[in-house]
């Protein structure tokens, strides 16, 4: 009698991997994007005497929120993409920042601020 070994598919979870950062913003702009397309309808069933201004105002802010995650990954893609040594550097970036003095770090934080400041006014300045 001769025996027969049948080799089995592998099971789902030997081919799951781990989710990546890019899967969670991917995900998570995912969900922002459906939550602005149905933030009036949702609004409304939760409360049916809210005013055409009211969902206004939510997909505004929603609107808003979503603008500046998009803003701020693309901008990332897109130095990771034209500048590879960046891809590197983000990815060992508190290693290197450590190494910096203390006056350096600041220089770095208050830069950073005032840049994002400055951008949030230009943005205010377009939409106004």
């Amino acid at each position: 009698m001769n025996t027969q070994q049948l080799q089995l598919p592998r099971s789902i979870q030997d081919i799951t991997k781990e989710i990546t950062t890019a899967h969670k913003i991917g995900l998570t702009l995912t969900f922002l994007l459906g939550l602005f397309l149905f933030s009036g309808t949702l609004l409304q069933i939760l409360d049916p005497a809210a005013g055409v201004l009211d969902i206004g105002m939510l997909s505004v802010l929603l609107f808003g929120l979503l603008a500046g995650l998009v803003a701020v990954f693309v901008s990332l893609w897109l130095q990771e993409i034209l500048w590879r040594p960046f891809k590197y550097f983000r990815k060992q970036f508190f290693h290197h920042f450590n190494q910096l003095t203390s006056w350096q770090q600041c220089i770095i934080y208050f830069s950073v601020f005032f840049l994002l400041l400055y951008a949030a006014l230009y943005m205010l300045k377009i939409m106004l």
